[in-house]
């Protein structure tokens, strides 16, 4: 018998990126599932208290902020609230109360970021 693979010679390393990137692809692909599968999973994470602690701060709906200077947060869209928490995430937004949501945001990973920022989109404008 014929071994078709013996024609094809791979090093190790193509092999190993190659494995890496389909176990990289698989985690991506299962993130977005379970996010897909789990519509209220931005609210709950919004109010863990746990976690970030979103709702401490923003109120139960996010336009109940605890002190006249914290934003007003519901109604937002989508994007620009994911946009604004990962900069405090990353470090990338340093202006304003920048060190409490840089704090509260390393608690999420950007896939729990964008449920938030979803579920916060679908709430009614102050």
């Amino acid at each position: 018998m014929v071994n078709m693979y013996s024609k094809v010679k791979l090093s190790r390393t193509v092999i190993t990126k190659a494995t890496l990137y389909a176990l990289i692809l698989t985690q991506l692909l299962q993130v977005g599932v379970s996010y897909a599968a789990k519509p209220n999973n931005g609210k709950s994470l919004y109010e863990n208290f746990g976690k970030g602690g979103c709702i401490q701060c923003h109120g139960k709906t996010g336009n109940e902020p605890v002190m006249p200077f914290y934003p007003r947060i519901a109604g937002q869209t989508e994007l620009y609230l994911y946009n604004q928490m990962l900069d405090y995430k990353y470090g990338r937004r340093t202006n304003g109360l920048y060190i409490p949501m840089e704090v509260a945001m390393q608690a999420y990973s950007d896939a729990d970021i964008k449920a938030i920022a979803s579920y916060l989109a679908a709430n009614t404008p102050f």
